[in-house]
């Protein structure tokens, strides 16, 4: 993983890559839509369709359709649960997505601070944890003016005046309900300064704070059954994400990363070629595996299998796991 050096994802690779493809395959992207359901034929076992909503326009304007000869679940544990709750017909024919519409996600909340001085930290990435004013949450906190070398853009076109820092919570549905001042606050007056302590010197100039209930899949214990596959039992649809089992087709990408949400990307759409699913389309994209997992690794592994083997028949596997 690298960290995108100018500007914001979205302006050097998302946006970038929306043109491109509703210049070269006439993509139609909705934006601000919402999926309100997902038709099927029961004859032919497969998705026909959809309704959604235009949230600009309000929740409660027309429902509008949507023809599909494919379909593609790229959504995380709160939208599968819309998706699913929203389509009967596809709950009863699939369960697998009814399990994984039965996960949770965990709340996370992301606060931007500029700051009226630069403050020296070993590391530009960090591990908040274990401190009591988390209120069970973990946290993060990079400093932007190490890794992006514009520090203009990161302060908007003006003078750059000292460090900028990203700082996340994860699990965060205790911190969530606190204001945005409080939010600040206690990372400017607690957490931070217990990391390193100069930030306790710096003043705020400006920040922003934003919370995202439910956004990121939980990858509690015992869930990985519950996470959807690749391939579901419609025919034409299929499954994408980080919490995607992926079968035969599985990567040596495991866990959440974006690394493992690209490949069941393109393992999604490559199973609708397989399938003969998507008209006129038969090319398969390649997918890279990663590179061998280096000695010291492969020995653990071998170690821990073997010392689970003398363990378990007297009961004492994994206990993380029921």
């Amino acid at each position: 993983m690298r960290w995108v050096k100018k500007k914001s994802i979205q302006e050097t690779m998302i946006n970038p890559l929306a043109r491109h493809l509703q210049e070269e395959y006439s993509l139609d992207i909705k934006s601000g839509c919402a999926v309100k359901e997902l038709q099927m034929s029961e004859t032919d076992q497969r998705v026909t369709g959809l309704t959604y909503i235009d949230t600009s326009k309000g929740w409660d304007s027309a429902p509008q359709e949507l023809k599909v000869d494919a379909c593609v679940l790229a959504v995380g544990a709160k939208g599968m649960k819309a998706v699913v709750q929203g389509s009967p017909e596809v709950a009863k024919h699939v369960p697998e997505l009814s399990r994984a519409a039965s996960l949770g996600g965990v709340d996370v909340v992301a606060a931007r601070i500029w700051l009226d001085r630069y403050i020296e930290v070993e590391n530009p990435a960090n591990v908040l944890s274990r401190f009591s004013n988390l209120r069970g949450a973990g946290g993060t906190f990079f400093m932007l003016d190490q890794l992006q070398p514009d520090e203009v853009a990161l302060w908007g076109g003006d003078e750059p005046q000292g460090s900028v820092l990203s700082c996340d919570f994860y699990n965060a549905g205790a911190i969530q309900t606190l204001s945005d001042e409080d939010i600040v606050g206690l990372l400017m007056k607690d957490l931070l300064p217990s990391a390193v302590p100069a930030f306790a010197s710096a003043k705020v100039l400006d920040s922003h704070v934003k919370r995202f209930p439910g956004a990121v899949t939980w990858f509690s214990p015992g869930s990985y059954v519950c996470r959807p596959p690749l391939e579901t039992r419609l025919k034409n649809l299929v499954c994408a994400g980080d919490w995607v089992r992926m079968g035969d087709r599985e990567h040596g990408a495991k866990g959440l990363c974006q690394e493992r949400a690209y490949v069941s990307g393109l393992e999604a759409a490559n199973s609708l070629v397989r399938n003969g699913q998507l008209k006129g389309r038969t090319k398969q994209h390649p997918v890279i595996p990663i590179r061998d997992d280096e000695a010291q690794v492969v020995l653990g592994r071998q170690v821990n299998a073997q010392v689970m083997q003398v363990l378990q028949p007297l009961g004492l596997a994994s206990p993380w796991v029921r």
